[in-house]
């Protein structure tokens, strides 16, 4: 009998040494698999901020003025990622060259101005005709003309700031490279900002925060023309979808909150109504035709 349950013990024993073998090796291509998942997701993390330290060079080229560099090297980053784009490249190119745009748009008024300016009164003889008159006249007022046009676009330019440029992480954790207005270090007034998810907002700014009347596009095609409070889409607006469908009403903190309709890509109205959370909680009641 106890030669028996000395049998069974060692059984057992056999059992358990091998079943604990069996879980420490489990254990053991998990952490393996789990070391080799994080080694993979570290090096994409690597190669992201590789990404983005380039972009962050070249952005301060584009600051610094000399934007046909800039766009250049935006467009060897856009030929190495064009698979991925959610660093916005393209949004960077796109804002490169229409600063380059103004630039020589500027170039050509202020180049007419130096010409209009060698035009003096001094150079018409005492002799000269009516004619000649009305002529030195005319070029006089579009002398007058393109200076006003100039002095607007600087204006715009300057309005713009496209000098001044900032990085910083949004309210909701994205991270923003900003050209635009400046007041105490911080995004204050009219300015354009790109994220890092591909999105760019264009509007006004309160402390770091879209404040004011803005448009947000994202890179999948939607876009918002509205109003914003602390960060948030809040007062009235308008949403678009790529499929034609939009929403025009009332936002209350990223969401169709208050009276608004919402149209089919069509033009149709699908629904209208009072909005709570996204959701279509009250629809507006028909209008009676009156009785003849």
């Amino acid at each position: 009998m106890k030669k028996q349950n000395r049998k069974i013990i060692s059984y057992l024993l056999v059992l358990i040494t091998v079943g604990i073998l069996v879980f420490y090796q489990l254990k053991t291509n998990k952490l393996q698999n789990e070391l080799q998942a994080n080694r993979a997701f570290q090096e994409q993390i690597d190669t992201r901020l590789a990404v983005y330290n380039s972009l962050l060079q070249i952005d301060s080229t584009l600051v610094k003025g000399n934007y046909k560099a800039a766009l250049s090297a935006y467009q060897e980053q856009l030929n190495v990622n064009e698979k991925n784009d959610s660093t916005g490249i393209r949004l960077r190119i796109a804002l490169a060259k229409k600063i380059i745009k103004m630039q020589d748009a500027l170039r050509s008024d202020a180049s007419l101005i130096a010409q209009l300016r060698a035009l003096d009164s001094s150079q018409i003889e005492q002799s000269a005709t009516p004619k000649e008159i009305r002529q030195f006249d005319s070029l006089s007022f579009a002398l007058e003309k393109t200076k006003v046009r100039l002095a607007r676009m600087e204006n715009q330019l300057q309005k713009k700031s496209f000098g001044q440029y900032l990085t910083f992480t949004s309210s909701k954790g994205s991270l923003m490279h900003y050209v635009g207005e400046v007041k105490n270090k911080k995004a204050n007034g009219h300015g354009l900002a790109l994220l890092d998810t591909g999105s760019r907002y264009e509007g006004e700014w309160k402390n770091n925060q879209r404040h004011g009347r803005g448009t947000f596009y994202w890179p999948d095609g939607e876009y918002y023309v509205g109003d914003y409070v602390n960060d948030k889409r809040n007062g009235q607006g308008t949403y678009y979808w790529p499929n034609g469908e939009k929403y025009t009403g009332a936002w209350k903190d990223d969401r169709r909150s208050g009276e608004g309709i919402f149209y089919g890509k069509d033009g149709k109205i699908i629904a209208n109504g009072v909005w709570q959370e996204d959701e279509l909680v009250q629809a507006a009641k028909k209008q009676k035709k009156e009785s003849r």
